[in-house]
């Protein structure tokens, strides 16, 4: 292969990190957003069309006529995992019910997810933890979160997957005289308030959220 420029690299680093974090190729559009994220910001979607070009020619990538028709040279079925996608929780009060039946699969980058076995998606629903970071990207109503269900222990802070009285929630973990739990928000709207748990209430922690997929 021929060697890259450091903008042509900008924008093979960019179609690789939106693919890791979505599990499909970017469109044009897409793929300047996140090159700007890169540091490259061009305002001419032609640019981007000219780089994909000169990435096709020095065997980076090819491409076909589709919308997302991209596809890296070297990357291959082995290098991502299909995990499943169980319903929706609620990132407000816990008013989703906890759907046990997968819904379909979201093909994630092994450099994501380490431990398959225990890992699920859930979508989320709801404003009440658009501040909250995992990763350094904040939970969205409609983002997918990935949840592993390995873990036994939680720290103040943890964002986690809570089912209460069988409805599903998103909040952050916090533990207050070390027997009692508040599951709080962290969110723009002020609406949104804490959940109070006692050992004798029908609650599960289900898991840890360990990353956030986003849909746009």
């Amino acid at each position: 292969m021929d060697i890259l420029t450091p903008k042509q690299k900008i924008v093979l680093q960019a179609i690789k990190d939106f693919f890791s974090e979505n599990g499909e190729m970017p469109t044009v559009r897409e793929l300047q957003g996140q090159a700007g994220r890169l540091g490259l910001k061009l305002k001419s979607l032609r640019s981007f069309f000219l780089y994909l070009n000169e990435l096709e020619e020095k065997g980076y990538i090819e491409r076909t006529s589709e919308d997302r028709g991209i596809r890296l040279k070297g990357v291959t079925s082995e290098s991502f995992l299909d995990v499943p996608v169980f319903g929706m929780a609620n990132a407000g009060a816990a008013t989703m019910f906890a759907d046990q039946y997968i819904e379909g699969y979201l093909k994630v980058s092994k450099k994501i997810v380490r431990n398959a076995r225990s890992v699920y998606a859930i979508q989320v629903s709801g404003t009440s933890m658009n501040k909250a970071r995992v990763n350094g990207k904040t939970i969205q109503n409609g983002d997918f979160i990935l949840v592993d269900s390995s873990w036994n222990h939680y720290d103040n802070g943890d964002k986690v997957l809570v089912a209460i009285d069988g409805l599903a929630t998103v909040k952050t973990y916090r533990t207050v005289d070390g027997r009692n739990i508040v599951l709080l928000p962290e969110s723009t709207d002020k609406k949104h308030k804490p959940i109070f748990l006692t050992d004798e209430d029908d609650f599960v922690i289900n898991g840890k959220v360990i990353d956030v997929l986003k849909m746009k």
